[in-house]
This record gives structure tokens, sequence and C-alpha cells, in this order.
């Protein structure tokens, strides 16, 4: 590329601190967009990305390699759609104020919560969900009524092209700016003085994103990543939770944060569940790594550091087997699943989030084993949990402390419209999605409206006579 067409390139992209300061200036000037003109955005928004389906499907094909456009839309579309329609249907609901009772020494008065919107809202998303994870958290910030400055990952440039474009059909430049380079821009969008910072990766840069925002004193919500554990009780009915876990392994290869990052089963259920984990291979895709619907590594990065994984595993003397045998272990920047068993907890694949189709299996002889091989390392983003027994349920809840937790399958939590998604401790700080993303991006104002006789007159200095008596004898009935 010459460099006259290079400066015309870096000029049409949009300066980072001139739309900062207009967009902060626009959420200053309308602080409280109506609920109806929220609706129509979001309606837009629905709109614009049906339009450009197409494209967009054609642009993470392009991106990742190889990656299904259907599996695109299963897991970028689908949740999306179901974000927006959930959010037009308890908008109205969201935003009215929620009362509030008055203590007896303010009365008679009248006591709300008004959410009002913060204002200006920075979101920087990662590589993985390209399309989810940057608009399921704008979906939030403009039902709140919030404006957003979005910084996409350099590693998705087609989806960022078409991404750009759906915004500015949908919203124009006064709702919505796109803000693309490398780490470092990302480092200098942290920075900026934005009324919230919503930050979806890992755990070390999310360390950076809240040191960054706590310069300016932002609300942060990080949604992080770690190790999902994914438990099997004796009771648990193998052949089944083989063939969820291994759809939820290798949707997307792998690279999703909330991916079941290692398994705990009995060790009698070992043998017979990685026979099981074959047969679900085999039956998903079968044309091994061949097959059009495995998804490839986003990178030769990360490719690399998948098979530095395996490469120490091996030398360890770990039982790593390959379970398509189809075909070589990797093919077009594609890397076929690895099972891992028989290995030490001090390899680096059982100490760092995996983000790939590799899978270690663990296991114990006693139940409470297992919660406390769990209970001992950084609380996960996602916890799955496999019984046919009700009582373990109660037992995980209580016991486990995750983002998630979900019963007899995995990762499907992650598409519910009506639930919270956020993690806890390392794999996260605050929540988005449903009600809990409004709250989010919404600040909870207090409002008081005093009326009629001012009661506090008589509880106020010289402090004696009949009623101090009175609220010194009963102050702790008030």
């Amino acid at each position: 590329m010459s460099s006259a067409s290079s400066a015309k390139q870096n000029s049409s992209k949009p300066d980072m601190q001139v739309s900062f300061e207009r967009l902060k200036e626009l959420s200053r000037q309308s602080p409280y967009p109506s609920e109806t003109l929220r609706r129509q955005l979001l309606e837009n928004l629905k709109r614009s990305i049906r339009d450009f389906e197409l494209p967009l499907l054609a642009a993470l094909q392009q991106d990742f390699g190889s990656r299904s456009p259907a599996e695109s839309r299963l897991i970028e579309l689908v949740p999306l759609f179901g974000e927006i329609k959930h959010a037009l249907k308890h908008l109205s609901k969201w935003m009215r104020p929620s009362r509030r009772s008055v203590h007896i020494t303010s009365l008679p008065a009248r006591a709300k919560v008004v959410y009002q919107p913060k204002g200006l809202v920075g979101v920087i998303s990662p590589w993985n969900y390209p399309v989810f994870l940057s608009l399921g958290p704008i979906v939030g910030a403009i039902a709140a009524g919030n404006r957003v400055m979005l910084k996409v990952s350099e590693f998705c440039p087609a989806t960022n092209e078409v991404l750009t474009k759906i915004l500015t059909s949908a919203f124009d430049n006064d709702w919505v700016q796109v803000i693309e380079g490398e780490a470092e821009v990302a480092n200098k969008f942290s920075q900026l003085a934005f009324d919230h910072l919503l930050f979806t990766g890992s755990t070390n840069v999310g360390r950076m994103v809240m040191k960054n925002a706590a310069e300016n004193l932002t609300p942060v919500t990080l949604e992080l990543g770690g190790k999902s554990p994914l438990l099997m009780t004796p009771s648990a009915d193998i052949e089944d939770a083989a063939n969820k876990l291994v759809f939820a392994k290798l949707l997307n290869a792998g690279q999703t944060c909330v991916a079941p990052d290692y398994v705990l089963c009995h060790e009698a259920q070992k043998e017979k569940l990685i026979e099981q984990i074959k047969l679900a291979v085999k039956r998903l895709y079968p044309q091994g790594i061949a097959s059009p619907d495995y998804t490839s590594i986003i990178n030769e990065r990360q490719l690399a550091r998948l098979q530095g994984y395996l490469e120490q595993a091996k030398k360890a003397g770990a039982d790593c087997e390959n379970v398509m045998p189809q075909g070589p272990e990797t093919l077009d920047g594609k890397l076929a699943m690895h099972v891992l068993h028989q290995m030490e907890d001090d390899l680096e694949v059982m100490q760092d989030e995996i983000f790939g189709p590799i899978l270690p299996i663990k296991t114990y002889l006693k139940l409470s084993e297992a919660y406390q091989f769990i209970k001992q390392r950084p609380r996960p983003l996602a916890m799955y949990l496999f019984t046919q027994n009700t009582a373990d349920d109660t037992v995980c809840e209580q016991q486990v402390v995750s983002g998630g937790l979900v019963i007899n399958h995995a990762l499907i939590h992650v598409a519910q419209p009506d639930l919270p998604f956020g993690g806890i401790g390392d794999s996260g700080l605050g929540a988005y999605h449903a009600e809990e993303g409004f709250r989010t991006f919404s600040h909870q104002k207090a409002v008081l409206r005093k009326s009629g006789w001012n009661g506090l007159v008589l509880i106020t200095p010289p402090y004696k006579g009949k009623i101090h008596q009175l609220i010194e004898r009963f102050w702790p009935y008030f």
C-alpha cells in the first residue's frame, strides 16, 4: 500500500478523542431519551442486522478461515435477536421508577428510584464472538438510554467493516461510534472518562482495563474467563453428558469463554466417557478435522499456543489422544480435538484458560474431592454439573461460587435472554443481559418528594424536652 493511500485510509477512521467529546456532549444535551426513541433505535438495529446478515456471515467466515455460516448464525445472531426482543418486551417495566418506603421521621413524603442513563458507555469487545459480544452490550446500553463507543478487535477486520455498516445504518454516528485499532488503541480507549466501561476478554487484560478506568473513577463491568469445570457425579448419564459436552466444547472450536475447560469424573466413568466422546465427535463431525462445520482457530498465534500445550503435555508423559483420527492434527488453521488424561496439575493446559479444542479429564474417588479441587482454584465463569440426583443440585448451588451454573447441560445459559451473565473474582465483575443489563447501564437515582407538615421541627435543636426523651427511650424502634 502506498503512503498516500495509507494516509487516506487513516484519515477515514474516526478520531477517538473527538468522537468521545462529541458523544459525551450529546449525552449531556439529551440525558434522558424517551422510551419511544429507545424502542425505535432497537428496532433499527434489528432491521439493520437483517439487512446485512449475509455479508456479515461471509465476513465471519473470512476472518476465521473456516466457520460455518449456520454456526455463526446460531451462536452470534440467534441469541442477539433474543436480547433485542426481550428488551423491547420489557423496556416499559424496566424504565418504570420503583416505589420505596419512607422513614417515619420524614412523613408525609414519597420516595422512588429513577433509572437514569449513565451517559456515554465504552465497550471493548473480543475476537471470539465479534458480533454477539459487540452488539449484545449495545442492546442493553441503548435500552438504558446511553450512547456508546465500541472498540472492536483487530483480529476480525472483515467483520468490523460490516459491523460499522450495521451500526451506521441503525443509529448514525450520534449514538454509536466504532473504533478500530490494536492493543495501543485499546489501552487509550480504556483511559477515556466513560460513564461506564464494559470489557470482555482475558483476566490479565481485564486487570489493566480496571486500573485505567480507576484513574477516572469509571465504573466497570468485566466479562473475563478462566477454567470452567464440568463435573460428572457417579449418577450422571455418561452418554448424555458426552453428547452435550462435545457440542459445547467444539462450538466455535472451543474458542468460547464459557466452554467446558476440563472434566472431573469418577475413576470408574473415565473409560466409558472417552468412548462416548469419540462417538459424539464422529457423529457431529463425520469428516473429522476436514468437516466443513468444524471451525478454524482464529490465527497462527492462537494455534501455536494450543499446540504448545499439547507438546508440553506429551513431554510430561500425559496421555494426549486425538479423537479425530480421520485426518492430521492440523488442517487449514484447524486443530483436531484432543482428550488429555494422566496429566499433572502444573502443566500450562491445567493452569491457563484453554480456549480451544483440548479437553483435560481428571478423575476422583470421592465426590467431595472433586468439589475441593474446584474450590481451591479461581472462581470460574461457568460451572457445569451432570447428575441424576437432585440433592447434588443444591450442594453445587451452595458450595461452588461461580458466575453461572448449568445442570445437565452446558453453555446454553448464555443464550437465555432473561438471565444475567457475568463472572466473579478472576472470571469477572458485574453482569449484563436481561434486566440486570439495563440496571448495569443505568444510574439508580434516589428521589424523595416531601409534602405537607414538616415533622422534623420536633427533633431539631435544642435537644431537650419530651420528644427527645421519647427518642432516647425508643430509638431502637425507629
